[in-house]
């Protein structure tokens, strides 16, 4: 069962409501940079790290499934870092990041959240501009 989610402002306040469609895919910008410290890498990822992991790009202003997983699951880069492997140094656009959310029933299974992409490229000067 897929769902989509929807956070509800406080009471007495003026702020809409944030509306997510995980279907609706978004853009992420990142820098991955190079290190030399072991203990911090990954197999696929090594000797690189993520130093900047920005959401940029959506569709007619809903918030996506990337835009979720910045402001509420908190690991947007672990989870762009499992999306892809290590394209090396520099600027990249992962692309179409959307998500799939499934509701554990509370007893034998717990929430799960899947991502995707279509892939990723090289970033633009003015895409980084907007880091």
């Amino acid at each position: 069962m897929m769902l989509g989610a929807e956070l509800i402002a406080a009471p007495g306040r003026d702020d809409e409501p944030e509306k997510f469609d995980f279907d609706s895919p978004e853009d992420v910008l990142i820098e991955v940079l190079a290190h030399d410290n072991a203990d911090q890498t990954l197999p696929h990822w090594p000797f690189h790290t993520i130093e900047t992991c920005t959401v940029i790009g959506g569709v007619g202003g809903v918030s996506g499934a990337a835009s979720y997983e910045s402001s509420y699951g908190g690991f947007l880069d672990y989870t762009v870092q499992d999306l892809i492997d290590c394209p090396g140094e520099g600027w990249w656009i992962v692309e179409g990041v959307t998500g799939d959310y499934r509701k554990g029933d509370g007893w034998m299974t717990d929430d799960d959240m899947r991502f995707d992409c279509k892939g990723f490229r090289r970033a633009t000067a003015a895409e980084i501009a907007e880091a």
